[in-house]
């Protein structure tokens, strides 16, 4: 941090203050996911890395069973360099798969299990996949498009896999074990490891500059799109995370979110586990059900969503109840009203919580979070303090120029947290992340805000549109205007729409397409029918608009362009 201040966030680091110098100048090893994992846990073989639903696997068998995983790949043909693409819910297998391929220096791509199949098609064609590893649930749905793909081996995964003795049998009498085809094509776990066995693990030596796991976005688009995550740029998150919240070895981590989003896979799997923190895995996140795992598994950290912290406030407060073990309460991915923050943050102080809910901004792209609040700066309208390693700007959004101290622009972050790229997709990396004179990646989040001469970062708006929605299978995701926009117009009915989200206690939100027909076209209940069941052939179900409305005039911006605020506002109304 500079000692007088020049004017300019990313030149003064304000936020640097908060920070010890250790932690500012901590150093991130230059290794690889799992060489990092190891180094770090090697001397405590016997201490819980994951408690999966009661049953407790220590660093021991985790490092056993990754050994085992990486043979049973290698059985399967995958070497250095291959992608392979993992769709699993928070389980075990979904760690070992990932440590196992970093092993290998092969790609976990990492996909929703439900995203519907022509979703999931496109992310196995993109980095043409030859292996696949699934759960159950999601060869349910792919089994009749493998043809479209060139997955040559499936590995089938139950949930019930690595589940305590007593509930993996009730798990399998409710959930009998799929009947796979005899085609050489799809294999179940138990099998694919035991292919394995006598397989001899090969030495490789994996670059940390190179991709280790790809995560998908929609980026400020929402078309999807690849983002090649490197073992530094995990690492950097690990190392930065772990001193800036001082991370105790031995404490634990409730995982609410499934793996296929890095905020979830980094900040409540990898991260904990490299950092000597256990893993709560639960393979269907129940929010309402929080204080059952409150006091089963006293979660040192959890990292939420406003929809799942917001749940607390419909349930009853269990009588007794004592959360004084919860140090991190945490949220991202979207705002929280501010009169929801403060009546949560009131059940925290009455069950004993020591911390208010803690928030931050963050991106696939950046791994997970770039800031969080502290306890002095856990303001409604902040995001907190940019992250250790992390460098900020505020930018004019027309030149990409730094603006001073409390100017509205755009926010930028650069830092070994920004990814490598997106995956065969140089335009849109560019248009993401560019480059200034001194040789800087500075990434172009799309949401707008100031930083003050403390370092304190707010939001004031966005340049980019996302809406929260929870799908069939219970998770909340992001869902894309645009993207679903882009389909709509295809219709040949359609002139042009715009698409907004309705608030709605269920689903939290729901798309509603709002379009303006060509010229000689009625509106009718047949014609919405029809664009729906048009949107159904090209979208994933949590994307599909519940409602086609109508209308003779969209409104405008000064500058021509659709009023979806405008259209917000009337919703609100």
């Amino acid at each position: 941090m500079s000692e007088k201040l020049t004017g300019f966030p990313s030149v003064d680091k304000p936020w640097l203050k908060i920070y010890s110098e250790e932690t500012a100048n901590a150093k991130v090893p230059e290794c690889s996911l799992y060489e990092f994992l190891v180094q770090n846990n090697r001397d405590h073989l016997q201490e819980v890395a994951i408690n999966y639903l009661g049953r407790e696997i220590n660093y021991k068998t985790l490092f056993e069973n990754i050994d085992k995983t990486a043979k049973a790949f290698v059985a399967a043909g995958v070497k250095k360099g291959d992608i392979v693409t993992v769709a699993l819910p928070s389980i075990p297998e979904a760690i070992y798969c990932v440590y196992a391929l970093n092993r290998l220096g092969a790609v976990a791509n990492m996909v929703h299990p439900l995203a519907g199949h022509p979703d999931l098609v496109f992310y196995l064609n993109e980095v043409g996949s030859e292996v696949m590893v699934l759960f159950d649930a999601t060869y349910q749905i792919l089994s009749d498009y493998f043809k479209e793909t060139k997955v040559k081996r499936a590995v089938v995964v139950s949930a019930g896999e690595s589940m305590p003795f007593v509930i993996k049998r009730l798990y399998s009498l409710k959930n009998k074990k799929l009947d796979l085809p005899d085609n050489g094509l799809a294999v179940h776990w138990q099998n694919f490891i035991q292919a394995g066995a006598n397989t001899t693990l090969p030495e490789v030596k994996k670059d940390p500059a190179t991709t280790a796991v790809i995560s998908h976005t929609g980026g400020t688009t929402g078309s999807p799109k690849g983002c090649m995550c490197s073992d530094t740029n995990f690492n950097s998150m690990f190392v930065q995370v772990g001193n800036a919240l001082n991370i105790q070895r031995g404490e634990t981590q409730l995982a609410v979110l499934p793996p296929f989003i890095n905020y979830s896979l980094c900040s409540a799997m990898l991260e904990p586990i490299t950092l000597g923190v256990t893993c709560i895995l639960v393979p269907k996140y129940e929010p309402e059900k929080f204080y059952e795992y409150a006091k089963k598994y006293k979660p040192n950290y959890v990292t939420s969503i406003p929809p799942y912290w917001e749940a607390l406030l419909s349930i009853e407060k269990p009588k007794g109840m004592d959360l004084s073990f919860l140090r991190w309460p945490i949220y991202g991915g979207e705002a929280m009203a501010p009169q929801n923050e403060a009546a949560v943050n009131e059940v925290f102080r009455e069950l004993g919580a020591p911390s208010p809910l803690f928030k931050g901004l963050g991106m696939t792209e950046l791994i997970s979070a770039a800031t969080l609040t502290r306890d002095d700066s856990a303001l409604f309208d902040s995001v907190g303090y940019p992250m250790p390693f992390v460098n900020c700007m505020i930018a004019d959004p027309d030149t990409s120029k730094e603006l001073p101290y409390n100017t509205e622009g755009e926010i930028c972050f650069a830092g070994p947290t920004v990814m490598i790229g997106y995956y065969e997709n140089q335009e849109a990396t560019d248009d993401l992340i560019r480059t200034d004179e001194n040789g800087v990646r500075w990434l172009h989040t799309g949401d707008l805000g100031t930083l003050d001469e403390n370092g304190v970062l707010r939001i004031t708006g966005r340049i980019k549109r996302i809406v929260m929605t929870k799908g069939k299978d219970g998770n909340v995701t992001k869902l894309f205007p645009v993207r679903i926009e882009n389909v709509v117009n295809e219709h040949p009915s359609v002139r042009v729409s715009c698409v907004i989200g309705i608030p709605d206690e269920e689903r939290v939100n729901y798309p509603r397409a709002i379009v303006e027909l060509n010229d000689g076209v009625e509106p009718s209940d047949a014609l919405a029918n029809d664009i729906k069941r048009f949107c159904a052939e090209h979208l994933p179900d949590y994307s599909l608009p519940d409602e086609v409305t109508f209308t003779d005039m969209l409104p405008r911006t000064a500058r021509g362009k659709i009023d979806y605020r405008a259209l917000e506002e009337e919703v609100q109304q």
